[in-house]
Parts: structure tokens; C-alpha cells; sequence
């Protein structure tokens, strides 16, 4: 007779992120636990206990990342490594990163329970400010550990009231050894809910991520000439936010028309901003994203069209420049197989998607095999205070995060 399963204790999982969530809870039921804050400090001392408690060794590298370690059959081989991060936005849900920390600890915790060793060693972590809500870039730490920052870079950083990374981490007691950062790694993997409605839409319970999409951020300046809002006739002007709303809609329309494209003006400086003068010069944004490099490059060619019929039409000067670029990260297929593979062997209907959201797993993916796993989130709402996913989600999402790091690491 085939013995059960090894299997998640879903109340277990869902008492533990219910508990995680008191540290930064808001009166609307979401959290505030800001990199580096106190809050943060209070999470990584509970994680800290929690990691402990389930026998594994604890080690803090010098950008505040945590690992957890237990050992495998072949002491020496690179462990497999999964998890998260604990930080949230200002006004962030009970769930983004959390959880794959989280679930990555029920792993540990049901493999305890079951008496089962693995080949290789398995790694529970906990990524520094992956937010990039209080020190920007976002995945900052992550970012450092596969070499596309610096650890001075990283240091540097400040928040808005001018306090640095390095010396909040030093404050919070976080700050770690070199020596212990990630030197090697068998295959991560990353759990996440999925900030997005396509699952939902689809009534589909788990999500086979392929890849992170591309993202080019762009400076967009509109220049017109500034007027009295009175003596100034309405053909005479050169009105720098009626030529930056037209921009606004075009760049929506051509997104529209590109497959697979999504384009997003988040933020507009006007100037000079006073009620009765006519707008001579606009600041915006422009997100692009996009699952192909060739995709952001079709996108920003037809923004660069919207520009120059802008400024024709509203005789104005548009200049767009792009200040930073991450291109699109595909996962490694051995590690898209394992979820795959776990999804269907539990039973779970499952989907092929990509992530429209940054993670860490993006700069692991640059350096080791790397996947995600992601679960729905209800009506699509993430970085929110209304953030919800089902305990039962939460479980099947850790069921099957188990069983591809048993493919992955090997169950002796």
C-alpha cells in the first residue's frame, strides 16, 4: 500500500501568518511593517524563534538577509532555498511575501512532522526590503547577493527622511557577516500570491509562473509656455497638461493594441501648479512591462509616436527619456516542471502566467535555477490594506510548494 502524502497543516499555516500579521496591523486590517522600521525588527525576531524552534540553523548575512538552514543527506551539496520577504508597502495586506515566508517554514515544519530528510539541504529565507517602499530599488538586498548592486550602493540608501540602510540595519540589530550571504543553490523558489486577477478570473487554484516581465521606466516632460488663466485666449495657448492628458490617453491606446503590453503613467508634476495660470510645464512617468524584451521595445517606439503627435497638436516640445530598465526574466524549466508537476499530482487546475510584479526571485533567476508559484488574490487587489487570499488557497499554495521542493532537493 502507497503510504499518504506528506502534506501542509493548513490551520497551522493560516495561525501563523494571522499571528505575523499582528506586528504592523492598521485600524483597516492591513500592515505597515517598513524595511528596517521597528515593526520589521519585531517580525525577523518572531521568524527568528519560529526558524529555531523547527531545528534549523539561523544565520544573518551583513544586508539583514536571514536563512534557515537544515541539513540534508549530502551535507555539503547547495541547498535548495525558498521563501520571501516580511516587508510590506505603507499601507500593505496580510499576505504579499509573507506568505511564501511563511509557507516556506509550514514546509519545514510538515517534513519535521513526517520524519523525512531531503538529498540536499533546504534554506528558508527572508529577503531585506524587497518592497523598496522606504529605500529604493526595490529587491535591494537580493539585488545585492546576485551582483547587480553593491553593498555601498545598498548602504547609501536612504529613505525620506534621510536615514540610511546601512545604519538602520546596524540600529535594528540585523546587520550580519559577509561570510554568510548565499554563495550557491541548487534551485529556488519563490511563493506568492499573485497580486492580479487572472487566476480568480479563471477559477483556477494555482499559478505555474514563467517568468517576471519585463519593466522600462520612463521620464516623459511636456514643455508648453505658462499664461494668465484670464486675458489668454484658449487658441493662443500651449497648455502643458491638456498636451500631458492627451499623451496620457494615447499611451493607454497604443498599450492596448500590443499584445501583452500594459503602460502606466503614475505619477504628473504640474508647473506651476497655481489655479490661475495656464500649465506650462508637465513631469510624468511612463511603466512599461512586458513578457518580451521585444514588447517593451514596440511599446516605448509607439510612445514615442504618441509624443511626437502631441506635440504637433498642442504645439508643444515632449521629451521622453528612460531612466532604468529590468528585461524580462524567464524561469528555468526544471524548476516550472517541479510546480507543474506538483499542481498536477495533488489534483490542483492550474495556469501558465507571468509575473507582472518585481520579486527577488528576478535577480536569482540571473544567477540559479529559479521559479514562482502563485496563488489568487480576491479581485485582484494586492499592496492594499483589503489584500485577501483563502486559507484554503494559502494551503494548496504551500501543498504544492512542498512537493516541488521534494522533486527538487530529493526525499531520502
Amino acid at each position: 500500500m502507497t503510504p499518504p502524502p506528506v502534506t501542509v497543516d493548513a490551520d497551522r499555516l493560516w495561525s501563523t501568518l494571522m499571528t505575523m500579521a499582528e506586528i504592523g496591523t492598521t485600524p483597516a486590517g492591513g500592515v505597515r511593517r517598513l524595511a528596517l522600521s521597528d515593526e520589521d525588527r519585531a517580525a525577523r525576531d518572531r521568524l527568528a524563534e519560529w526558524l529555531t524552534a523547527a531545528g534549523l540553523t539561523l544565520r544573518v548575512d551583513d544586508l539583514g538577509n536571514m536563512y534557515g538552514r537544515r541539513a540534508g543527506a549530502q551535507a555539503d551539496a547547495a541547498p535548495v532555498v525558498f521563501g520571501s520577504h516580511l516587508d510590506t508597502v505603507p499601507t500593505g495586506g496580510r499576505f504579499d511575501g509573507v506568505l511564501g515566508v511563511l509557507a516556506a517554514l509550514e514546509v519545514i515544519r510538515a517534513l519535521n512532522d513526517a520524519g523525512l530528510r531531503t538529498r540536499v539541504p533546504l534554506e528558508v529565507v527572508n529577503w531585506t526590503n524587497e518592497e523598496g517602499a522606504r529605500f529604493v530599488p526595490a529587491m535591494l538586498a537580493s539585488g545585492v547577493v546576485c551582483g547587480r548592486f553593491t553593498r555601498e550602493e545598498a548602504y547609501g540608501a536612504h529613505d525620506p527622511s534621510g536615514l540610511t540602510f546601512g545604519d538602520e540595519l546596524a540600529r535594528i540589530g540585523y546587520r550580519g557577516e559577509a561570510a554568510n550571504r548565499l554563495r550557491e543553490c541548487t534551485a529556488y523558489l519563490e511563493y506568492h500570491v499573485e497580486q492580479g486577477p487572472l487566476l480568480e478570473r479563471a477559477r483556477t487554484q494555482i499559478g505555474i509562473v514563467e517568468g517576471i516581465q519585463g519593466i522600462s521606466w520612463n521620464r516623459i516632460e511636456v514643455t508648453g509656455r505658462a499664461a494668465h488663466a484670464g486675458p489668454t485666449p484658449m487658441p493662443d495657448r500651449r497648455d502643458a497638461l491638456v498636451a500631458a492628458s492627451r499623451l496620457v490617453l494615447l499611451l493607454r491606446d497604443g498599450a492596448e493594441r500590443l499584445r501583452g503590453v500594459r503602460a502606466t503613467v503614475g505619477r504628473m508634476d504640474v508647473s506651476p501648479n497655481t489655479v490661475n495660470v495656464v500649465p506650462g510645464r508637465v513631469e510624468m512617468t511612463l511603466d512599461v512591462r512586458s513578457s518580451h524584451d521585444d514588447g517593451l521595445d514596440a511599446a516605448l517606439a509607439a510612445a514615442d509616436r504618441a509624443c511626437a503627435r502631441v506635440a504637433e497638436l498642442d504645439r508643444v516640445e515632449v521629451r521622453r527619456t528612460e531612466f532604468w530598465r529590468s528585461p524580462a526574466t524567464p524561469f528555468a524549466e526544471t524548476v516550472i516542471s517541479a510546480v507543474a508537476g506538483a499542481a498536477r499530482g495533488r489534483g490542483f487546475s492550474a495556469k501558465r502566467l507571468w509575473a507582472g510584479a518585481g520579486h527577488d526571485a528576478k535577480y536569482m533567476a540571473d544567477r540559479f535555477p529559479a521559479g514562482m508559484i502563485f496563488v489568487p488574490s480576491k479581485d485582484g487587489l494586492s499592496h492594499n490594506e483589503a489584500e485577501w487570499t483563502a486559507p484554503d488557497d494559502c494551503a494548496r499554495g504551500a501543498t504544492v510548494l512542498l512537493d516541488a521542493v521534494l522533486v527538487l532537493a530529493g526525499a531520502v
